[in-house]
């Protein structure tokens, strides 16, 4: 932390005597040895047996309790891999972004990221709190070490996770209508959750007339298997997912210009680069080839009516650490695509880029337009706002120009 500040120092200083933005940006580039990387994937990934299976996973409803949810319903290809909305809308929802807000699905309370730079060599850090990670040759998480059990990436086992999610793939319990991942799963606690879903989907009837389940046996055929697995989901899926951001990514404005192409960007863009690598210190945790750091940080983020925990509380990274300090902090968010990526924050709070750059650097002005959404939270975001990462005290942006010119430059990566 304290070489990030002395860049940021050195670069903030040096803009002071830059003849023009595009000389400051070759020195933030040397510095940082930026290159373009948006679309980056870590090729080990693929299997290219595996990619049929992925996409038809991906895309197909089979593996939901209800028979009413996939991958794509919250991952949707016009909103960059994401879903337009707040907080994704889950089991018993229909249609296709805004349309199932108006549905009976079931909040899920977070925001739904997209699947974009998550196939790089880099990324090792997955979810809002984090709770998919690899350290040390192993991968963290609530089912244990992932590659014990034949998981083949961080990105493998964190695609399975949603599967293990009452609200967005178990399903409902209703009066009639026998759910058997809801009466095998939804008690259990993850790992035992993971062993019961596996055996669901092994025992999954291949020779049904649905399409989809035709479909899925000519697949397992073809890689020489019988039954679905957990591992072989997951590894099927991060191969799709790979592929699929592989073929049709393509480079981002800001990419072109570190290639080379100074007119890739506009001035104000640059101008924005500039603040963002310098005195703006978005940099100190919006760094590397993603734009993060991986790291947990606070802005605090209004809780606001919903979240998944006790008392509609979201407290973050301390649910996987259980650790105090650590309430509150969510992971630093990439930055690729973000400007396709809209709403913002954990919870989706923000609607607008606008919206969330202010909130970094004083989020008084957001309660000002939207007021509170409960008497609890007027009551209680003391206790949040209280958490706020101390490095957001040395934002430096003092007008509405310069605030611009960074919203700028997040709309060329």
């Amino acid at each position: 932390m304290r070489f990030i500040i002395f860049i940021l120092f050195l670069i903030a200083n040096f803009q002071a005597y830059a003849v023009d933005h595009d000389q400051v940006l070759q020195k933030v580039i040397e510095i940082y040895q930026l290159k373009k990387s948006s679309c980056d994937v870590n090729t080990a990934l693929i299997n290219k047996n595996l990619i049929p299976l992925g996409k038809l996973l991906f895309e197909s409803k089979i593996l939901s309790g209800s028979g009413d949810t996939s991958c794509a319903t919250c991952h949707i290809d016009k909103h960059s891999l994401a879903d337009a909305l707040p907080m994704s809308v889950g089991v018993g929802g229909s249609g296709e972004g805004h349309e199932r807000l108006n549905s009976n699905g079931i909040v899920v309370a977070r925001n739904a990221f997209t699947l974009f730079g998550r196939s790089t060599a880099d990324f090792n850090t997955f979810f809002w709190d984090g709770m998919v990670q690899e350290i040390e040759g192993k991968i963290v998480s609530p089912i244990g070490n992932g590659y014990t059990y034949g998981f083949k990436s961080p990105l493998s086992v964190a695609a399975i996770m949603p599967l293990l999610a009452r609200d967005e793939f178990l399903g409902e319990r209703r009066l009639l209508f026998n759910n058997q991942h809801i009466e095998s799963i939804d008690d259990q606690y993850y790992f035992d959750r993971f062993l019961a879903t596996n055996q669901i989907i092994r025992s999954i009837p291949l020779s049904s007339n649905s399409p989809d389940l035709g479909v899925l046996n000519h697949e397992l055929k073809l890689i020489g298997v019988d039954t679905l697995s957990l591992p072989l989901v997951g590894n099927a899926l991060a191969s799709f997912i790979t592929q699929k951001t592989l073929t049709e990514c393509e480079p981002s404005d800001w990419d072109h210009y570190l290639a080379g192409d100074l007119r890739a960007i506009s001035a104000t863009q640059k101008e924005g680069a500039t603040i963002f690598f310098g005195k703006g210190r978005c940099s100190g945790c919006h760094n590397g080839a993603l734009y993060t750091d991986f790291g947990f940080h606070s802005l605090g983020v209004p809780q606001g009516e919903l979240g998944p925990y006790l008392h509609r509380q979201d407290i973050g990274r301390a649910t996987v650490t259980f650790d105090l300090d650590d309430r509150y902090r969510f992971r630093t968010p990439p930055l690729i695509r973000v400007s396709q990526t809209e709403p913002y924050g954990h919870s989706g709070a923000f609607s607008s880029l606008e919206e969330v750059v202010l909130f970094h650097i004083n989020p008084i002005p957001f309660f000002e337009k939207y007021g509170w959404t409960s008497e609890r939270e007027e009551l209680t975001y003391g206790r949040i706002l209280s958490t706020r990462s101390e490095i957001l005290g040395f934002i430096d942006i003092s007008s509405n120009e310069e605030l611009s010119s960074v919203v700028e430059f997040l709309k060329a990566l």
